[in-house]
């Protein structure tokens, strides 16, 4: 863990080839791909062999507060690819040489491109445009001068393999659990796969949990434990692939939980092959509660595209016990006044089985443990026995013994439990992510409680007046609008198909003619009476970087409040993630969901008589004709988006194989122009 000092942190970060120590397989470490943190050195590349820097597989931490500048020198000194080791290669020769980069998840910061004169370091703000080569590895120009012109167009090249980031934390940034990853089209789910992934984590808990009502008694940052889950599928001869194929272990989800940590390979296609899932890079750790009153999880799924349905099961009773949900991605929950339980269930759809906590939250609220969907929920802690947790989403939980009412109470000597996976399906068309178990959970027996009752949460995301989401945005100031951008029309809105699109005139089978996977998105905007706009059409395609949705800022460079539909044409779920904002979800009444996100699942559909699916036993999606002509049943997810930071960014399916396959788009916010 590196923390801030005097509101700053400057570090050094170097990308690199290191082999993985806390597993094997046949006695030998596989490689991986990870990060070498310290603090940043007066002067080179690298960083000194002392306490100081962090080499762990498993991940560090960057502990900054609201108001901190975090400045990184990225150093590339990664190796570059053999042809045909990832699937886009064959699309952009340039991959070989293996470039990066960074991307802060869910900040809400600025995109800042190139600050800094042309004969210094580049400098960037949370940019993802732009690809850091390692010198030894090539010479890009030399490689393929018109690949490297194309990512000129649209981004930044730096053959010289190091980069400067300078960031600034917004005073009124939400605290909680952040991450970073590297962001290159064509190569994150191999950088990620490979280990290449940090946490971040923004302000103190005390800032939105506590141990009673009144927040006289606020939750310690000792009682909070940071949790990352990683993944690494390593072949027989030792090398990783740095892929994920969700039928490595040949392991679904109607199965019992594979080993501890890992699961054998499948013998016919994977023979001596391991799939190892790991907290904080260890296997199937040993995690002792310190208190009888539990501990507050920080879980960070830093996976390139498995999901996990986690459950902690009481290894006594075999039965689940309910933790409560004290944030999602990285957002504090706090549900609206009069929101019932079927409310709760809906705006946590495909995130989480819901449960009764046991007991009320207070004595004066005057309402009990929502018994069924029509229940008040607003003031009632919202606990559960399943948490989906899909790629990039982070979870926060009270993790606590709780008795057969899932109410809290002393824990009985030598109780345990197991947190593990109980497996997942993305749907007929998408994956079987393996059951496996993650780790065993010992609970501390000592004297009485000190929380009687649920943890109490107060939101940090401040929608309100004079929030991060509502102030005028810092840095912004009136100027003409670049030419085709425009606000979107007064009770417009957009909407959004996820889906595959159709290779060379053919019905998709979600591959092209080299059997790579293919992703894509559509668009439209949609007038006030629900119809949509004359022209504004745009059908399924991979992504292009030069087609981008610009806007900008409302009157007085406040934020542009945005309306969303999410519509998800293919046969699997896909989980809709944006950059430099957060989301809330609205339901048929436009109520505001009390969950403030950067990832949502969105449904899968169901395909009809006529749809493409239904005359193509291979394709796994429909088309916008096929929705439009009700031939597809598809289940929208309506979000509100504040738009709060300027610059260029995306917006994307953070199934990484989804993203790498041209599921992902461009945004660019500007000033207003009043």
């Amino acid at each position: 863990m590196f923390a801030s000092s005097s509101g700053l942190l400057d570090v050094m970060i170097v990308a690199e080839a290191r082999p993985v120590t806390s597993f094997a397989v046949g006695g030998a470490h596989p490689t991986g791909w990870f990060y070498t943190i310290c603090p940043r050195p007066a002067e080179g590349a690298s960083c000194p062999n002392n306490e100081k820097t962090a080499r762990a597989y498993g991940g560090t931490r960057l502990a900054l507060q609201p108001g901190d500048r975090l400045k990184i020198r990225l150093v590339n000194k990664l190796p570059a690819i053999a042809p045909g080791a990832i699937a886009y290669i064959k699309e952009n020769p340039l991959l070989a040489l293996n470039p990066t980069n960074l991307h802060m998840h869910g900040l809400v910061v600025a995109a800042g491109a190139n600050a800094a004169p042309p004969s210094a370091i580049p400098t960037y703000g949370d940019f993802i445009f732009t690809s850091v080569f390692n010198p030894a590895n090539g010479d890009p120009a030399k490689v393929d001068p018109g690949a490297l012109g194309m990512i000129k167009t649209h981004g930044d090249v730096v053959p010289g393999g190091v980069v400067d980031y300078d960031i600034r934390i917004p005073a009124d940034h939400p605290a909680g659990a952040y991450w970073f990853h590297p962001h290159v089209h064509g190569l994150a789910l191999n950088q990620l796969s490979a280990g290449l992934s940090g946490i971040i984590s923004i302000g103190n808990v005390a800032a939105y949990a506590c141990a009673n009502e009144a927040c006289t008694q606020p939750i310690k940052e000792s009682s909070l434990r940071h949790l990352i889950i990683k993944d690494m599928q390593v072949l027989g001869d030792h090398s990783g692939k740095f892929e994920e194929d969700p039928d490595f272990c040949a392991n679904g989800p109607a199965n019992a939980p594979a080993g501890n940590g890992v699961c054998p390979g499948d013998p016919k296609a994977y023979p001596g092959g391991q799939w190892f899932f790991t907290l904080n890079g260890q296997k199937y750790p040993s995690i002792r509660l310190g208190s009888p009153d539990g501990e507050l999880w920080r879980l960070t799924n830093a996976s390139g595209s498995a999901s996990y349905n986690l459950q902690l099961t009481n290894d006594q009773t075999g039965a689940p016990i309910a933790v409560q949900i004290i944030s999602i991605d990285g957002v504090a929950v706090e549900f609206p006044g009069g929101a019932n339980a079927g409310q709760v269930v809906d705006f946590a759809r495909n995130r989480i089985k819901l449960a009764k906590c046991g007991s009320s939250v207070s004595s004066d609220a005057g309402v009990s443990q929502a018994a069924d969907l029509k229940e008040t929920y607003a003031h009632a802690p919202v606990c559960a026995t399943e948490i989906i947790l899909m790629p990039a989403s982070r979870v926060e939980i009270h993790v606590a013994y709780r008795d057969a009412k899932n109410a809290l109470a002393r824990p009985p000597r030598h109780a345990t439990a197991t947190l593990q996976s109980t497996g997942f399906n993305t749907g007929p068309g998408g994956d079987n992510w393996p059951a496996v178990k993650l780790a065993n959970v010992s609970f501390a027996h000592g004297g009485p409680l000190a929380l009687a009752e649920a943890i109490h949460v107060k939101s940090a995301a401040n929608f309100g007046p004079g929030g991060i989401f509502s102030a005028p945005v810092p840095g912004a100031a009136s100027a003409p609008l670049p030419p085709g951008c425009k606000p979107i029309a007064t009770g417009h809105h957009r909407r959004i198909y996820f889906g595959n699109p159709n290779i060379a005139g053919v019905a998709t089978t979600g591959e092209d003619a080299d059997g790579n996977a293919v992703f894509g998105l559509g668009y439209e905007e949609i007038d006030e009476k629900g119809l949509p706009v004359p022209g504004s059409l745009q059908d399924l395609a991979q992504f292009d970087p030069s087609q981008l949705i610009c806007l900008p800022l409302a009157a007085g460079q406040k934020p542009a409040l945005e309306t969303w539909e999410l519509y998800n044409l293919t046969t699997e779920l896909h989980n809709f993630h944006i950059h430099q904002t957060k989301f809330r979800k609205l339901d048929s009444k436009s109520t505001q969901s009390g969950v403030v996100e950067d990832t949502v699942p969105l449904p899968f559909a169901v395909p009809g008589a006529g749809s493409q699916p239904q005359l193509n036993a291979e394709a796994t999606s429909c088309t916008i004709a096929d929705f439009k002509a009700s031939r597809c049943a598809v289940t929208p997810v309506v979000v509100e988006i504040p738009f709060a930071k300027l610059g260029k960014f995306v917006f994307h399916c953070h199934i990484l194989e989804h993203e790498d396959g041209g599921m992902m788009r461009t945004i660019q916010v500007v000033p207003s122009s009043i």
